[in-house]
C-alpha cells in the first residue's frame, strides 16, 4: 500500500473509477446484448426503461459532475430524460453516455482534492462536494442495477460474468 496517499486520494479514485470504468462498463455490456426495441422497453407507463435510465444517468453526471463541480456549461431537461420513449436509435443514446464518461474523465483529470469538503451544488441535499461525488456514484450505481435486471429479463445468462467485464478481468 502507498502510505503517503490519504483517505481522500482513495475514496476519490474508488469513486472515479466507479464513475469513469466499472459501472459505464457494466452499462455498456447491457446495451450490447439488448436490440432497440428492449432498450426502450417499460413493463408499464411509470416505468423507465433502459434509453430512459441512460439518458437520467447521463443527464444527472452532466449535472452534478461535469457542471457543478467541472464547470462544463450545461442546461439540464430532467422531464425530458424520462419522457422520452424513442426513436432514439442506440447508437445516438450510447454516443451521447459515452460523451458523458469522457466528460467526467475530464472533470475528474482537473479536480482538486481539496475541494472535497466544499460546499456542494445543493447544500441541503448534498453538503460537500464529497457527498456529491459520491451520491453521484451511488445514483449511477442504482440505475446500472436496474440496466442489468432489465437485461438479465430479456437475455437470461448473456451477462452472468458481468462483474468479470466491468472489471476488465478475463
Amino acid at each position: 500500500m502507498d502510505e503517503s496517499r490519504g483517505l481522500d486520494d482513495v475514496a476519490l479514485d474508488a469513486m472515479r473509477k466507479r464513475l469513469t470504468e466499472i459501472l459505464p462498463n457494466q452499462i455498456r455490456e447491457c446495451a450490447s446484448h439488448l436490440t432497440e426495441e428492449q432498450i426502450w422497453w417499460r413493463p408499464n407507463d411509470e416505468s423507465n426503461s433502459v434509453g430512459n435510465l441512460i439518458l437520467h444517468l447521463s443527464g444527472s453526471m452532466r449535472h452534478y459532475i461535469c457542471h457543478s463541480i467541472g464547470g462544463l456549461d450545461y442546461r439540464r431537461d430532467r422531464a425530458a430524460e424520462f419522457s422520452e420513449k424513442g426513436p432514439v436509435s442506440k447508437e445516438a443514446l450510447l454516443l451521447a453516455f459515452e460523451d458523458t464518461i469522457q466528460q467526467i474523465i475530464a472533470t475528474f483529470q482537473s479536480f482538486d482534492k481539496t475541494r472535497l469538503l466544499e460546499p456542494g451544488a445543493e447544500p441541503s441535499y448534498l453538503p460537500t462536494i464529497f457527498d456529491q461525488i459520491y451520491g453521484a456514484s451511488m445514483h449511477m450505481s442504482l440505475h446500472a442495477g436496474q440496466i442489468i435486471f432489465i437485461t438479465k429479463m430479456f437475455q437470461a445468462g448473456a451477462i452472468d460474468e458481468i462483474w468479470k467485464k466491468a472489471h476488465n478481468l478475463k
